[in-house]
């Protein structure tokens, strides 16, 4: 019932976040950068404190070479997606862009594929990791795709549809690798190649947002608490 439940945190995350950019205000560039570097922080917190020693407890032989897959699949997928997964907002020609859709619903789905770990790997603390890596990643996402529909002419009830089946695909993932990856030596796959994506987006997020090379004191700060709570998170379980 506690998955049941996380799940429909994460599907109502975006629907919640993508009604009030829908029908409200957008966030400011340096804002939704701020945002950014706290997603990127995190998420290669996790990926060090949580998802790579997991990987690498399970099958030691070939987590190296998924994490490579992984970071290379998702050099691929930011072709298509045009880089949304790293906050890059664009103004698209009129109409459903399927290319970016579907870039953006393989990257989802792969990344849900590990949620359900700890049923074999009795690793709480990476569940509730992953659960809230997602949520937190999703929010930029969600914030770039719904301003991105709303610029190409879509409806408001099209680009709510739309947002929910990519808010569906996160646990569509965990339930097929709970059939897909019986064993707990398989479960090593999709945490290797989750670790690989999310070790591209966070770099590329954090490395993209350093102007000219310049020190940012609130971007710091942003990603300071980002790595922070996630090696807390880390520690405290």
């Amino acid at each position: 019932m506690m998955i049941n439940t996380e799940y429909f945190i994460l599907i109502a995350a975006v629907m919640v976040v993508a009604s009030i950019f829908l029908y409200g205000k957008s966030l400011s560039v340096n804002t939704t950068k701020l945002l950014n570097a706290f997603s990127a922080a995190f998420l290669i917190a996790i990926c060090f404190t949580e998802i790579l020693p997991e990987s690498y407890k399970v099958n030691i032989e070939y987590t190296g070479i998924f994490v490579i897959v992984g970071f290379l699949l998702q050099l691929v997928l930011g072709v298509f997606s045009g880089g949304i997964e790293h906050g890059h907002s664009h103004q698209h020609k009129h109409g459903i862009p399927y290319a970016i859709l579907f870039s953006l619903g393989a990257h989802a789905f792969i990344e849900g594929m590990p949620l359900n770990a700890h049923t074999h790997a009795a690793h709480e603390s990476l569940h509730h990791a992953l659960i809230t890596g997602i949520l937190i990643h999703n929010v930029p996402i969600t914030i770039v795709l719904t301003s991105m529909l709303k610029h190409s002419g879509i409806s408001n009830f099209k680009t709510l549809v739309i947002l929910f089946i990519f808010s569906l695909l996160s646990p569509l993932g965990a339930a097929a690798a709970n059939i897909i990856f019986i064993s707990p030596e398989n479960l090593a796959i999709p945490l290797a190649l989750v670790a690989g994506i999310l070790l591209h987006i966070s770099t590329t997020i954090l490395f993209e947002s350093n102007v000219d090379h310049r020190f940012n004191f609130y971007k710091m700060i942003a990603i300071i608490i980002g790595a922070g709570i996630a090696v807390l998170n880390f520690l405290l379980h």
